[in-house]
């Protein structure tokens, strides 16, 4: 920020106007109207040797006999010095009361200071740009009250330059911002797709899994079925077996009673119709005929062994002579 000057010529480093109020206290004391104490001369001179905090204190005493907009002008200035920015905005406030232009233009131009510097020690930046707008507004007071202030001018374009850049780091903070939560968002709904997909190949698995055990199951009910099955040939093949074993054990017994039956006649042995008894029971056996049949088959068989041929007796007949009847 640029210096500024005092009213009677001399130049300040703290970017204020201190108006001095010692020719109208001194006026005053020389009538006995005001104490020596907290004299408008001691604030003064506090003030020009640095001791703001106490130059501060003389002016608070003197505003409190009078309220004058010069004491909160030089108030506000010792206040700004000492580091208290709130109070010193306050001071500056009531000096624009006065009806001296060239005071209110002065207070303008400290205030715009003060709300500046305010405003630099905040972090929040809506906060900040609010007292670095009022501080532009102030400077712009000043040159209309007094359009060939310089440092008024240098102010006003400083503040507003900062104005602008504090404007677009608002944006870029905001862009980027939204950058970031569009960028969570599309996390976010790409997580939801994943977690989706993840969740359908996981009822896929299971619902091949499902289909695996079922088809286990299937299969092996079918092999159960296959055993079962097998197991049930096998036994019937075993019933089947030990009927043929019995059927032909049967069939030999019925031949032996026969042979036996056959033995008292006295009558030899005819050896074919053992062979064809046999070939009866084992034909028998194999199921080719029933117990029924290959009985009458032997029976059949008996039969025509006892009925054997009778030899003729006398001499042979020849067949080509002619029979004589008579």
């Amino acid at each position: 920020m640029r210096k500024t000057k005092y009213t009677d010529g001399s130049t300040s480093c703290n970017s204020f106007s201190c108006i001095s109020c010692i020719s109208w206290f001194s006026f005053m004391l020389l009538f006995g109207l005001v104490p020596a104490f907290g004299s408008p001369s001691s604030a003064l001179r506090e003030y020009n040797n640095g001791k703001y905090d106490q130059a501060l204190k003389d002016y608070e005493q003197l505003l409190q006999r009078k309220d004058d907009p010069r004491l909160h002008f030089n108030a506000g200035a010792s206040a700004y010095r000492n580091g208290r920015l709130d109070e010193a905005a306050k001071q500056f406030d009531e000096a624009l009361n006065s009806p001296d232009l060239k005071l209110q233009q002065e207070a303008y131009f400290n205030r715009g200071n003060t709300l500046y510097y305010l405003g630099a020690g905040l972090p929040d930046p809506s906060k900040r740009t609010e007292l670095w707008k009022k501080s532009v507004e102030d400077f712009q007071s000043t040159l209309k009250l007094d359009p060939q202030d310089a440092d008024a001018k240098f102010n006003y374009q400083y503040v507003k330059k900062k104005l602008e850049e504090l404007k677009q780091q608002q944006q870029q903070q905001n862009q980027n911002k939204s950058d970031q939560q569009q960028n969570q968002e599309q996390q976010q709904q790409q997580g939801q797709q994943n977690n989706k997909q993840d969740k359908n190949q996981q009822q896929q698995q299971q619902q091949q899994t499902q289909q695996n055990q079922s088809d286990q199951k299937q299969d092996s009910s079918q092999q159960n079925q296959q055993a079962q099955q097998k197991q049930d040939e096998q036994k019937q093949n075993a019933e089947q077996s030990q009927q043929q074993q019995a059927q032909k054990q049967q069939a030999q017994e019925q031949q032996n009673q026969q042979q036996q039956a056959a033995a008292p006649s006295g009558k030899p042995e005819d050896k074919s119709g053992e062979k064809e008894q046999n070939e009866a029971a084992m034909a028998y056996a194999e199921g080719q005929m029933t117990p029924d049949q290959a009985r009458q088959l032997l029976d059949s068989q008996k039969g025509e062994e006892m009925m054997l041929p009778v030899k003729p007796e006398g001499k042979p007949v020849d067949q080509n002579k002619p029979i004589k009847d008579w």
